[in-house]
């Protein structure tokens, strides 16, 4: 499970929070970018997340993510459309005579009508898995304040702002 320290800059009566964290270089290629945006002097960043541990206003927390679902996620993404590509380009060369159209030009129809399926249906599988709350970040645990020495630096830097 991935895990990261953060500090909580706001609340909301619905069960979520905005945690601003150091950003890593592996943001960029987050699942989870959709919940997250970059703050003024882009080393931190502000994160959506479930406040499950019931955490307040100035807490310093600990941010989950399974990385497993992140794994699967991002095969379905790359995979999907890959195997629709294939299959569609396979299928479109079998069936060029019954088109009456060249081989090539069946098996690039056919390939990315294959592409555009497998996409679509790894959008599909993605929101399905983001309404479940498996690639939502979520608050585990707060943090006492002896611990996390780095986020008293995220927290100095908020204060002049």
């Amino acid at each position: 499970m991935a895990q990261k320290r953060g500090l909580v800059r706001r609340i909301s009566r619905d069960g979520w929070a905005m945690v601003v964290t150091e950003r890593d270089d592996a943001c960029s290629n987050c699942e989870s970018a959709q919940f997250c945006h970059s703050l003024a002097d882009c080393s931190r960043m502000e994160t959506r997340v479930l406040n499950r541990a019931n955490a307040g206003l100035g807490d310093r927390v600990i941010i989950s993510l399974n990385s497993s679902s992140v794994l699967k996620s991002a095969l379905i993404l790359y995979i999907l459309p890959t195997v629709g590509l294939l299959l569609g380009a396979i299928g479109g060369s079998g069936l060029y005579k019954h088109l009456g159209i060249g081989e090539t030009g069946a098996a690039i129809l056919f390939g990315f009508a294959g592409l555009i399926l497998g996409f679509t249906i790894a959008g599909l599988i993605s929101k399905r898995q983001t309404a479940n709350s498996r690639l939502t970040p979520v608050i585990t645990r707060i943090i006492k304040p002896t611990e996390g020495n780095r986020l008293s630096q995220i927290q100095a830097g908020l204060r002049h702002k």
